[in-house]
């Protein structure tokens, strides 16, 4: 899958739920997703991974984004958009199963 596409994906995620939520934001590249400058809560962070993990797998990828300690860890791939989406690139570089 190509990095445009899994930005893409991660972009309207994040802002579909913000939308459910009745949170407004931008959100682009370099939006932070989790953290104290986040446009949501940890409990909107679990749902948007859970979504993201979700989409992929409708897509036949089976990739696991929640592991320990990656939301606090200073290089956590949660930081922006483009931090997860060269995480989830690397995870899904093989074809579909």
């Amino acid at each position: 899958m190509q990095r445009e596409r899994i930005e893409e994906v991660i972009i309207t995620v994040f802002k579909d739920y913000l939308e459910e939520q009745d949170i407004e934001g931008e959100i682009n590249s370099d939006t932070i997703l989790f953290g104290s400058e986040s446009l949501v809560d940890s409990m909107g962070a679990v749902n948007v991974i859970i979504d993201i993990e979700s989409h992929f797998k409708g897509q036949g990828y089976r990739i696991a984004l929640n592991y320990e300690g990656a939301m606090s860890s200073e290089d956590s791939p949660f930081r922006t958009v483009t931090t997860l989406t060269d995480f989830i690139s690397e995870l899904i570089k093989e074809p579909p199963r």
